[in-house]
């Protein structure tokens, strides 16, 4: 590990994945059947299998600030700085439970520097942007440059998700402007891509719909393409248990576009309680 350690709240990739690409996982509980899980060690067949159910659905909690406190001091034992990436504080404590952390660390950790950011977002974009952190510190910038990349690329980054139902994810409270399109699907058979507005810190907002799977992967391209501006792409593709859908969008991505790099990976807990199987959830953004 380097001198600059990243973290990042457990709420899209699996840790092994976080691991590959750099940074760690500090997990959320998942509570099911009057028990409690951590997100990254829980049984994901029997999530699904209850989740399929849609009934006594399992629910996420956060991690408190003694646990973040013992994942700084892991962390802090190889390097000098840390850098925590949370979800939009919209949506979770986590923040502002990782701030009274970096607020505890000063006296029972001296010497190391912590600093949390709070992403403005969810899913894959907080993890897209501890990918970027964990490339800058591999690279051998300092905790003030990783920090002010991270801060840079926050308002650039686009995140959008599809999912073959909004079911989840409006049990879970997390619907915002696409709620009349959670109504309305029982009644329909459309599909929907929503996203994830890190400038208002997380409201999700509805931007396209299809009737297949076909229609919504090109909208995805389409919408891209129009973000993108002609420029180099940094991306990663994440998904609940449709890794042919995570593969055909990326082949449909790279016959159009030009990428740094672009990462296909299957997501975790976290994810799956509020999304069920079929979610791909996209994040990308031009270069820094």
């Amino acid at each position: 590990m380097g001198k600059v350690a990243i973290s990042a709240d457990s709420v899209s990739l699996t840790s092994e994945k976080a691991r590959e690409y750099g940074f760690t996982l500090i997990p959320c509980p998942i509570l099911m059947d009057g028990k409690q899980y951590l997100d990254t060690e829980i049984d994901m067949d029997k999530l699904y299998a209850r989740l399929d159910t849609k009934e006594n659905l399992p629910k996420t909690s956060t991690a408190n600030a003694e646990e973040f406190l013992r994942y700084f001091a892991e962390l802090g034992q190889e390097a000098e700085a840390i850098l925590h990436i949370c979800m939009s504080s919209v949506f979770s404590p986590q923040y502002n439970n990782a701030l009274k952390a970096k607020e505890l660390a000063g006296e029972k950790l001296p010497g190391k520097r912590i600093e949390v950011v709070d992403s403005g977002t969810i899913g894959i974009g907080v993890h897209f942007l501890a990918i970027e952190a964990a490339k800058a510190a591999a690279e051998g910038r300092n905790i003030d440059e990783v920090v002010q990349l991270v801060n840079g690329v926050i308002p650039r980054v686009t995140v959008l998700a599809a999912r073959d139902t909004l079911f989840y994810y409006d049990k879970g409270g997390r619907v915002f402007e696409a709620r009349t399109w959670a109504e309305a699907e029982s009644a329909t058979s459309f599909r929907s891509i929503v996203e994830v507005d890190a400038s208002t810190g997380g409201t999700v907002k509805p931007v396209a719909r299809a009737k297949t799977v076909a229609q919504i992967m090109d909208k995805l391209v389409e919408i891209t393409k129009e973000r993108a501006n002609g420029n180099k792409l940094h991306a990663v593709i994440g998904h609940t248990r449709v890794p042919d859908r995570a593969e055909k969008l990326k082949e449909m991505l790279l016959s159009e576009l030009k990428f740094d790099w672009l990462y296909i990976a299957e997501e975790g807990a976290s994810v799956a309680v509020h999304n069920g199987k079929g979610l791909i959830d996209y994040a990308f953004s031009s270069r820094a």
